[in-house]
């Protein structure tokens, strides 16, 4: 299966200068409860019980940790990976994290594997240059760098795997979660996320109690009174939000501000092909809209439109502005559903 992704640049590197300053905690909020720490000899289940006791989500999706280790134990994952980049252009909270808490992340990795059983532990950065600038990384600790197109993780699992073992991800904040929590019985209470784009004074990394409204973030990155776009959890493949009283999750990861809306002229397909060749999947993004357009898709047609990860980069490549991750999705609908008749 051909996985070729696709080059995103963006401002993620203006981020990491600076550290990671803390926000102030919002007026009202509790003071964190600590609870009976396992200490560095807990098995698989006082792992799991801290997790849960903990209310640790990973980053990535916002599914809670203790449950996803669970599953993956029964599902006998061979390979777990933290995934300490950010596969994302404007955000860099991940790589943030990493370097200011890359025992704690190391940790982690190492207890949630104890926890789901995985034989094998790779620490995945975001390129060669950053592992060696690591210090704080035990001996023996296995390390790869990150894929240089989009989607990333995809890609390096992928490597990572060959085929032969079941990979799976967590994130560097549920990792370094994860180690506070049996090392020292402390809940999961705040998350690192990235303020960017031209909406706001200066990009920056923050770390930011959960619950703290995302206008707080954005104001706390100065900005602009121009600002017509927020989205947050991914620039390609996030949502957008038009109250900024939402609050931070662990899954925002980064806060996006434009002062311009994209501009997004939609024209007919041209069948160049970009879209299938970013696929990280092998699906045929423009093949799936062709047959539904046509009012009678053949499934045969539809190849492999159900293994949609909804990363966005056939929407990314596409020169018509065509939306072909809503029209893979609808295939794939269509084909589990037996390809009712939509005009019934």
């Amino acid at each position: 299966m051909s996985a070729h992704g696709i080059r995103l640049h963006g401002g993620g590197r203006d981020s990491l200068k600076g550290g990671i300053p803390a926000l102030g905690v919002p007026e009202g909020f509790p003071e964190p409860k600590p609870f009976p720490a396992p200490g560095k000899d807990a098995g698989p289940s006082e792992i799991l019980r801290a997790a849960r006791a903990a209310g640790i989500s990973d980053e990535f999706d916002g599914a809670p940790l203790a449950p996803r280790l669970k599953r993956l134990a029964e599902r006998k994952t061979e390979l777990l990976a933290a995934c300490c980049f950010d596969d994302d252009p404007f955000f860099s909270s991940a790589r943030a994290v990493l370097r200011e808490d890359a025992g704690k992340v190391a940790d982690g990795l190492r207890l949630a594997a104890r926890a789901c059983g995985a034989r094998e532990t790779v620490l995945a950065a975001a390129s060669r240059r950053e592992l060696k600038a690591l210090r704080d990384l035990p001996p023996g600790l296995a390390a790869a760098a990150a894929e240089s197109r989009y989607p990333a993780r995809i890609l390096l699992m992928r490597r990572l795997c060959g085929g032969k073992k079941r990979g799976a991800w967590i994130g560097a904040q549920a990792c370094a979660a994860l180690s506070d929590a049996v090392r020292r019985g402390r809940p999961q209470t705040e998350t690192v996320v990235t303020a960017a784009g031209d909406g706001v004074a200066y990009t920056r990394n923050f770390r930011v109690r959960i619950g703290t409204p995302v206008g707080a973030v954005l104001k706390a990155a100065g900005a602009r009174e121009n600002v017509r776009l927020v989205a947050v959890g991914s620039s390609l493949a996030g949502r957008t939000v038009t109250d900024l009283s939402l609050p931070v999750t662990a899954a925002t990861r980064g806060v996006l501000a434009l002062t311009e809306l994209p501009a997004r002229r939609v024209f007919p397909c041209v069948r160049c092909g970009r879209c299938a060749r970013a696929c990280p999947q092998g699906i045929l993004p423009w093949l799936a809209l062709r047959e539904l357009e046509s009012g009678a898709p053949d499934p045969l047609r539809l190849f492999h439109v159900e293994s949609c990860v909804g990363c966005a980069a056939c929407d990314a490549v596409c020169p018509s502005g065509i939306g072909l991750v809503a029209a893979v999705r609808r295939a794939a609908a269509r084909k589990e559903a037996g390809f009712p008749d939509e005009t019934a």
